[in-house]
């Protein structure tokens, strides 16, 4: 087993040389590019019959493994001169792995971390303004984890960093309620991401608004084409035990389920939204981008229900999504039962929430930080 250097005119010039030379087995370590000349750094198996001079001298040892091998061609390759001093200084002190085929430890995944975590306070630092370093900065790497976009997590801690002020500031801008109008006031249209609970929510939201109005509950589904939408819906909905209806919208229907809708075809709004209020329902785990898709849709929502909550998992950089957007929290769907009806959303139990992890992640990142 040996390391080879194989250069091409791109990428895919040089993965296939690589491959012609060393064959399929060929395993690929780093990929670099260097004016017009792309470089690969590549491990291959190669006999003993195969070796000429020059790979001989360089071959190892048989009492050398194979991480200490790659070691010695990282240290030998002149990209490797190029590598700031400090991260070469700590990527030593987390020493060699004691075995080969031994993952990296805990310990050692945390210091590669605070290393990395450094140097781009480090960065932000030399950026600023007057080289002085921003407010807070130990703070705003902490939040930005949590998900919380940049500029935002600039806007909560341009106050300080107490933590109370910041969940109060977010809680201001989710804006509970719907303004004038309660939940269930006009048929609710819930839209979201396919597999993210909505048609549990559905059921569950019906019941909060069937109870409240003393109506039955029924709930109604446009028209699904994905294979076993139907029958999903109706299983649901015969486990919620409520009045279903599909392929369009039945008189005395409390809320739709809006599964036919994907994030594509809300950039124009139907025009028949606008006899209902459009509830976006999104799963707590949605990472940032995936949710800003559905979350810049240009359909006006009425607000939000967070699906696959949980209260020792709070998605605080989804939350403060929605608090940047200013768009109202409804409610938090906890629990993939159809029958237990959803939880409204108020200021108090989503301050605890909030202020729970608020502490967590401020608190893990000053700690990282000193």
């Amino acid at each position: 087993m040996r390391i080879e250097r194989v250069v091409g005119s791109s990428f895919n010039e040089a993965s296939e040389r690589s491959r012609k030379l060393y064959g399929l087995g060929v395993r690929l370590i780093s990929s670099a590019r260097v004016g017009d000349i792309h470089e690969l750094l590549v491990c291959t198996d190669v006999s003993d019959a195969d070796d000429d001079e020059d790979t001989a001298m360089r071959a190892p040892s048989a009492g050398v493994d194979f991480a200490e091998t790659l070691r010695d061609e990282v240290a030998a390759n002149a990209f490797s001169k190029r590598t700031p001093r400090a991260t070469v200084e700590a990527v030593s002190a987390v020493g060699p792995r004691q075995q080969a085929g031994e993952g990296a430890s805990a310990d050692q995944g945390a210091a590669l971390v605070g290393i990395i975590r450094r140097e781009l306070q480090a960065l932000e630092m030399r950026l600023s303004a007057n080289g002085k370093s921003p407010v807070l900065t130990g703070e705003k790497m902490a939040l930005l984890e949590q998900g919380v976009s940049s500029a935002y997590a600039e806007s909560l801690l341009a106050e300080g960093a107490d933590i109370r002020a910041i969940c109060e500031r977010l809680i201001a801008d989710l804006s509970f309620g719907m303004g004038q109008r309660a939940f269930g006031s006009r048929p609710a249209l819930l839209i979201g991401p396919a597999a993210g609970g909505r048609t549990t929510v559905a059921m569950q939201a019906a019941h909060l608004v069937a109870a409240a109005k003393e109506l039955p509950a029924v709930v109604s589904a446009v028209r699904d084409l994905r294979p076993g939408a139907r029958e999903k819906f109706f299983a649901i909905a015969d486990a919620a035990k409520v009045v279903s209806n599909w392929g369009g919208v039945a008189d005395g229907s409390l809320v739709i389920d809006g599964g036919a809708y994907s994030s594509e075809d809300l950039q124009s709004p139907p025009k028949e939204f606008a006899d209902y209020d459009v509830c976006l329902c999104i799963p707590a785990y949605l990472n940032r981008r995936a949710a800003s898709a559905w979350l810049n849709c240009a359909v006006p929502l009425a607000g939000v229900i967070v699906t696959h909550w949980s209260d020792t998992e709070v998605p605080l950089g989804l939350i403060a999504a929605l608090a940047e957007r200013q768009l109202p929290l409804i409610g938090m769907s906890a629990s993939a039962d159809p029958n237990i009806p959803l939880t409204l959303a108020d200021s108090t139990n989503v301050m605890q929430a909030l202020h729970r992890i608020m502490s967590l992640a401020l608190a893990d990142g000053e700690a990282r930080h000193e």
